[in-house]
């Protein structure tokens, strides 16, 4: 139960991502796992997100997440599911990185953007052995599940490093 509306799991879980602000045109398609799957690999990442954003913060900036999966339109109004955390200052964003996947590609795939910059994709290794019917339990989704997030943290670890050694050469 979800707003007062009866739901099974994952769609209750996509209801619940999409947070109290979203009207129903913006809702995604029945079948479409994008806001769920997306805040489902957040939600297991923000802890170290926020502590690779803190690491790199400067004087003034503040790190702020964002809970609730926003919908993001490219260029070709094409919408993408989307979470992001921040680096915020008085004047603005500094830095931001950012969980999508797309509706007009695999609904499994993610994205990962370090700024405007996509740095790194993949399709979580639960999803890829479900739908090549082979299942995993115990240790072994553990471990792939770590060293799926691994993955990301790395480069967005080594994208953020990047990123604000350019920033401090461009104003020196």
């Amino acid at each position: 139960m979800e707003r007062g509306v009866a739901y099974c799991r994952r769609h209750a879980s996509t209801i619940s991502a999409l947070g109290t602000t979203t009207l129903t045109a913006g809702l995604p398609d029945l079948e479409n796992r994008s806001p769920s799957l997306v805040s489902w690999v957040a939600d297991e990442l923000t802890a170290d997100i926020e502590d690779l954003l803190r690491a790199t913060s400067r004087e003034g900036e503040t790190v702020k997440t964002e809970h609730e999966v926003a919908v993001i339109f490219d260029h070709q109004r094409r919408r993408r599911w989307q979470r992001s955390w921040k680096l915020v200052e008085a004047t603005g964003i500094s830095l931001t990185v950012a969980l999508s996947v797309g509706e007009d590609e695999d609904d499994a795939l993610i994205s990962v953007r370090v700024g405007s910059n996509v740095i790194a994709r993949g399709v979580p290794p639960w999803i890829l052995r479900r739908r090549a019917g082979l299942g995993a339990g115990g240790q072994v989704d553990k471990d792939q599940r770590e060293l799926f997030h691994r993955f990301f943290l790395n480069h967005i670890a080594e994208a953020i490093a990047i990123q604000r050694s350019t920033d401090s050469t461009l104003s020196a």
